[in-house]
């Protein structure tokens, strides 16, 4: 009797722990998307942040603004790659998300910084991540483009003047 009491405590624990898990896994999950949407509030609410991304020249202000921009957005990829590797969360999850620092760091300026300044004080490892995910993109005109979605064509292809 005195076993099967002992049985049955292992496996109620196991389950607990169990429950214990998925909850610390939705709990991070909810993170990621509340750090994502800040992002994107803080992009949406922010002229000066968003022309940093597509002016020829920057002021010291805008630079410092997308420095400080890019450093936050990338330490937040450098914390869900650290969930990754602790087992927290699974490989699509994170996957998804590693998926926005080929936007955050898909233009020329903003791989410059990466390459200078930006890499300073990440996880070597998650340096060596971001440089082979960055090596298999090209640079892209998503920021060029999302100003013009809404033009026709025509006029969206026509040099500005």
């Amino acid at each position: 009797m005195a076993a099967f009491g002992t049985l049955a405590s292992l496996f109620y624990l196991a389950l607990q722990i169990r429950q214990g898990n998925k909850l610390a896994q939705a709990q991070v999950r909810q993170r990621m998307g509340e750090q994502a949407i800040g992002e994107l509030y803080g992009w949406m609410n922010d002229a000066d942040l968003r022309a940093c991304f597509t002016v020829e020249e920057l002021t010291p202000e805008q630079a410092g603004k997308m420095h400080y921009f890019l450093l936050s957005a990338m330490r937040q990829r450098e914390w869900e790659w650290h969930q990754l590797r602790d087992g927290i969360i699974k490989e699509d999850v994170e996957g998804t998300y590693r998926a926005v620092i080929g936007l955050h760091l898909g233009t020329e300026r903003s791989r410059r910084w990466w390459r200078s300044v930006g890499r300073i004080g990440f996880h070597p490892e998650f340096v060596t991540a971001v440089d082979a995910f960055l090596a298999e993109r090209p640079t892209i005109s998503y920021f060029e483009d999302l100003l013009a979605f809404d033009r026709p064509q025509s006029e969206a292809a026509a040099p500005s003047t």
